[in-house]
């Protein structure tokens, strides 16, 4: 079982903070339903539906995210229903783009990553067959 992964304050990324995150994030499943719970609350049984696996699996699924602090559960009569908590969400995006930043260029002797992103037309080539 993962920590809750609190938002980081200050300077540079944890490499083994960003690791948890993505661990968190790694499964298709888990970044569906991400998708889903940013758009609105939805209990288990939706969830199973829309994602089209068991309602066992879904509360899987949810009991990484919750405990990750990914998604929050909210007790509405019988029913809990679940969503993104955006503020983590917007937090972990900012601390992966800030370790990436930079990445770009390196490897193909270009420092920029608007020349490593199609800056130039040998860029956009080599990047169309890296897909």
């Amino acid at each position: 079982m993962l920590k809750q992964i609190e938002p980081k304050h200050g300077g540079g990324a944890d490499v083994a903070r960003l690791a948890r995150i993505f661990r968190v994030l790694c499964v298709d499943t888990r970044m569906r339903m991400v998708g889903l719970l940013r758009g609105r609350p939805m209990c288990v049984g939706a969830l199973a539906r829309s994602l089209g696996i068991t309602a066992a699996a879904v509360s899987q699924h949810l009991r990484v995210l919750r405990d990750a602090g990914a998604v929050v559960a909210d007790k509405r009569g019988n029913f809990v229903h679940y969503r993104a908590d955006l503020e983590v969400l917007a937090a972990w995006g900012r601390e992966m783009a800030r370790f990436f930043e930079g990445m770009g260029g390196r490897g193909r002797g270009t420092d920029s990553p608007a020349d490593a992103a199609g800056g130039t037309e040998s860029g956009a080539a080599d990047q169309e067959g890296e897909l």
